[in-house]
């Protein structure tokens, strides 16, 4: 008997659609896999790795026309792989301010999953501490996400809060400097020392950062637009000041005794 299709008994955030998502959560391991579906036919170098993991994991595996496949990704690209899988698990808030020198992207209504995938792999290959993401107005941690995130969503850490301005208070209070990004920021994002701890906040696709988080901010920092656009994706704003951390971390730069540190 075949396993269910989207809309009889498999939620669609219980998916992990296409090779990369897949096997990273194999290679990750913090996902319970039940079953995997392979496309019938020849397979490439990475499926027979997943085919492989999957042996030693003793996960089911089963050979799929291309139609059932379609079905159920539920319309989205597959290459042939989809694994149905427990859902993408949360980590307490708190864990995420641990460390020596914590870099943490907070999305304050993200609501389209391919967003948050995006945000989600860009925060995977800077090295952020994880991903803080609102209970409500924010996509949810979906097939869709998992997908555009090409798997890093396995690797980072995601917490989930109720109260944004809460939650940013409390990173404060914890000795991290809390760093808005937003076109109407009164710095260029250059303008502060990333090697402090930070939280980067980044907003919504429409409103950008609403207006009593901005407030909550210790510093609103903006890249600078040349173009007739007035803002940027937000995963690219993500990637463009995330990688000045990175940059600065990684060098020496001189921080003021006074006012912000740049």
């Amino acid at each position: 008997m075949r396993g269910p299709v989207p809309g009889r008994g498999t939620r669609l955030d219980h998916l992990i659609v296409g090779v990369h998502p897949v096997y990273e959560a194999l290679v990750r391991g913090d996902r319970p896999i039940e079953r995997i579906h392979i496309r019938r036919g020849s397979v490439p170098e990475k499926v027979r790795r997943i085919l492989g993991l999957a042996a030693e994991r003793g996960i089911p595996v089963r050979r799929e026309g291309r139609d059932l496949l379609d079905r159920q990704a539920g319309g989205r690209l597959h290459q042939g792989v989809v694994a149905v899988a427990g859902s993408i698990g949360a980590v307490g808030f708190e864990s995420l301010l641990a460390g020596e020198c914590p870099l943490v992207v907070v999305l304050d209504g993200v609501q389209d999953p391919q967003n948050l995938g995006a945000v989600i792999r860009t925060a995977e290959t800077a090295g952020a501490t994880g991903v803080v993401v609102t209970e409500r107005r924010s996509a949810p941690l979906s097939a869709a996400v998992s997908r555009a995130s090409a798997g890093a969503v396995e690797h980072v850490p995601l917490a989930r809060v109720g109260n944004l301005v809460s939650a940013l208070k409390i990173m404060k209070s914890t000795g991290i400097w809390v760093v808005g990004v937003d076109p109407a920021g009164e710095a260029l994002w250059t303008d502060f020392d990333y090697r402090l701890p930070v939280a980067l906040v980044l907003g919504g696709e429409h409103r950008g950062i609403r207006r009593l988080v901005r407030e909550a901010c210790d510093i609103v920092v903006r890249v600078p637009m040349g173009g007739r656009i007035e803002s940027l994706n937000v995963s690219v704003a993500a990637g463009i000041v995330l990688f000045e951390a990175v940059r600065q971390r990684r060098t020496s730069l001189p921080i003021l005794e006074s006012g912000y540190p740049i």
